[in-house]
């Protein structure tokens, strides 16, 4: 079996891709109205006690929507729940070590391919599982090393990357080898046939004035920046950030790239750079910190099956009440092109890491005394 993707040395062959400005009307589908109730479900542990620690942060949903699979990354114990009866479906203890050892210093995120494997992110590797936690198939990032025929500098796959729902396509940031630089752009890797696009984009170096680099003497320094997201949704990559109030389309069929920037009337449209980027104490920490955070923030973008609609919530400084930030949460919608359909702000809404739409709900995470709860917004839709 081969365990390992070795692809030493690639060279990318195509360097560039068909680029489309667009940019989506600010002006709302007046005859496009939403509503919304709330409730909160709970799940049936049994005698079981779910890991809750990272707020489902390492979770993952099948692509039917009947499953949530949640890693311990303590126990390496997978937990899957069966959403349809919302109880318990059954546990699955990796190996560290061994054959099927999955062991790592670190996992970022899991996948769910729609053959029902289990991809999980390391910072170098990615590990792909069965759901009875045999090995499939280890992707080394190390292994994959870009040569772009117009650069002379290699670079890497990035820490960011995502599968597509099929397992073919690996998509990810680039990074410098020594990660001192920002990812010049997106590559596009085909597992099958070794093939790669390199995708150039400007977004992730403008990214890096809202980068803080918090560093005391000559210890290593820790940086704190903005998220970028990357999914694959119909067959299609959708690139944003948290920073900026727009959306990169990337069409692998076509290796084509679109554009769309939108303007909202609720929230600003985009940080801005109003804090150091480097801090040597706890204090210039919080403060640059506070002044970022109390900033626009963009989520990533969803998509409702249901509508053929997308969903995406951001978050903006409203108030101050004293010392104390209020925020508002706002949610954008866009159809099918990414043509800004409505922006509506949120009343008593519960925000987690890991949002999922099932059966047209939002179901979004809460620790309610230690069980696992999923608080449910239930959307209307009408057209005038």
């Amino acid at each position: 079996m081969n365990r390992t993707f070795c692809a030493l040395a690639f060279l990318i062959l195509l360097v560039s891709c068909s680029e489309g400005e667009e940019e989506s009307s600010q002006n709302e589908n007046a005859g496009f109205h939403f509503s919304y109730q709330l409730d909160t479900v709970m799940v049936d542990a049994g005698d079981h006690f779910f890991f809750l620690n990272w707020g489902l942060g390492l979770s993952d949903v099948s692509l039917d929507r009947k499953y949530l699979y949640n890693l311990n990354p303590d126990s390496y114990l997978l937990e899957i729940v069966d959403l349809d009866n919302l109880k318990l479906h059954k546990t699955v203890q990796l190996e560290k070590e061994g054959p099927d050892g999955v062991e790592a210093p670190y996992y970022e995120k899991i996948q769910v391919l729609e053959n029902g494997n289990i991809c999980l992110f390391g910072q170098f590797k990615i590990n792909i599982v069965s759901e009875q936690g045999k090995l499939v198939n280890t992707i080394e990032f190390d292994q994959i090393k870009i040569q772009n025929q117009d650069q002379k500098e290699e670079e890497k796959i990035g820490w960011n990357s995502v599968l597509s729902d099929d397992g073919k396509l690996l998509a990810s940031t680039l990074a410098n080898v020594d990660y001192k630089k920002p990812a010049k752009g997106i590559v596009v890797i085909d597992l099958d046939t070794d093939s790669i696009n390199y995708i150039p984009m400007d977004l992730f170096g403008e990214l890096m004035q809202f980068e803080i680099i918090y560093q005391e003497g000559d210890a290593p320094g820790m940086a704190f920046g903005e998220s970028t997201y990357l999914s694959f949704i119909d067959e299609k990559l959708i690139i944003s950030s948290s920073a900026y109030n727009d959306v990169f389309l990337y069409t692998p069929s076509s290796d084509s790239l679109s554009h769309f920037s939108f303007k909202s009337s609720l929230t600003d449209n985009q940080k801005i750079h109003n804090f150091p980027n480097q801090v040597s104490s706890n204090k210039e920490l919080a403060d640059a910190e506070k002044a970022k955070n109390e900033q626009v923030s963009f989520k990533e973008i969803l998509k409702i099956p249901e509508q053929n609609i997308f969903w995406r919530v951001s978050t903006d400084k409203d108030r101050m009440i004293a010392d104390s930030v209020v925020f508002k949460q706002v949610v954008t919608f866009f159809d099918a092109d990414f043509k800004m359909l409505k922006e509506q702000e949120l009343e008593n809404f519960h925000s987690s890491r890991k949002p999922f739409f099932k059966d047209g709900m939002l179901y979004s995470f809460i620790n309610m005394e230690d069980e696992l709860a999923f608080v449910r917004l239930k959307p209307t839709f009408s057209y005038d």
